[in-house]
């Protein structure tokens, strides 16, 4: 049996999710398989060498502009980008069988649940039925579905005396389950209320971190199924309260530093400590939500 070579980005297009992808191609050997609603344009931002390149993974959390050596291991020969769609149980099965058929069955070293959406509401009167379905399918559903149908490609075991292809960045003979989590999402620390969907989605989600963490437990996986909170990320997503990419237009300019001591952060910047927290993982960590500083953040 060889090492588990695979890593899987579901919501790989944008924000997070491409500068993780970004992130695990540049620095890593193992294959990348992204899924995203439109795969072509998924494989072209990952590939650009126009982006600033990847950032260094740095145990102490710090974030520095990577040397040309890492960007130029961009190398589309170990990526593969597939098209699906996340609120489809169907599209995900689909991928996880495609990877199977191309990697093998005890392929699945890594997975990550990055896509997401927010709906702000900031009473019970801005409740819509609709938004809240969309907000409960892609926070909650489509992270579920996708442990679903990965997780039987978690290896038995690791083989030993095999080439480390996470190149550090997964913990040793360990397989990661992730998904993005938020600390809105924990019940002991909504202290102001609002974001009725986008809350209960999230403490949803962790629930479902939890239950698959002590079946993962009871099977003897060698896996741990963890939540991740990023910060506050300036992406689309965030767009209404950071301003999006690059912040409010308009303000001025600030540092890492400014940024990281009340926890905001640019999608790169935020994939770098990410990346950081999930090698430092071990077995008794599953089933908990971890922040960006490796951090619990209380149920």
């Amino acid at each position: 049996m060889s090492a588990p070579s695979v890593a899987v980005i579901v919501g790989s297009g944008r924000g997070i999710g491409l500068e993780l992808s970004r992130l695990y191609l540049a620095q890593s050997k193992l294959n990348l398989v992204c899924l995203s609603r439109d795969a072509a344009a998924a494989r072209d931002a990952i590939l650009d060498s126009g982006r600033p390149a990847p950032l260094q993974v740095h145990s102490n959390g710090s974030s520095k502009s990577s040397s040309s050596e890492v960007a130029s291991k961009l190398d589309g020969s170990r990526l593969t980008t597939i098209e699906a769609d996340v609120k489809s149980e169907d599209s995900l099965r689909k991928a996880s069988e495609q990877v199977r058929e191309q990697f093998g069955k005890d392929s699945l070293r890594f997975l990550i649940n990055v896509a997401g959406v927010l709906r702000v509401e900031k009473n019970i009167s801005q409740v819509n039925y609709e938004e809240l379905l969309e907000q409960f399918q892609i926070n909650t559903f489509a992270p579920l579905f996708a442990m679903k149908h990965f997780s039987p490609l978690i290896p038995r075991s690791f083989p030993s005396g095999e080439e480390d292809l996470s190149q550090g960045l997964m913990p040793d003979g360990i397989c990661v389950l992730a998904s993005l989590s938020a600390r809105v999402g924990s019940i002991s620390e909504n202290k102001r209320g609002g974001w009725y969907g986008y809350r209960s989605s999230k403490a949803a989600q962790n629930q479902i971190t939890r239950v698959l963490s002590h079946e993962l437990v009871l099977r003897k996986a060698p896996a741990v199924c963890v939540g991740l909170h990023p910060g506050t990320v300036r992406t689309d997503l965030s767009e209404p309260f950071t301003g999006g990419p690059g912040g409010k237009s308009g303000g001025e300019k600030e540092d890492f530093e400014t940024r990281k001591a009340r926890g905001e952060f640019e999608a790169n910047e935020s994939a770098n400590l990410l990346a950081g927290v999930i090698s430092n993982l071990k077995m008794d960590d599953g089933g908990k939500v971890w922040d960006w500083q490796g951090k619990e953040i209380a149920p």
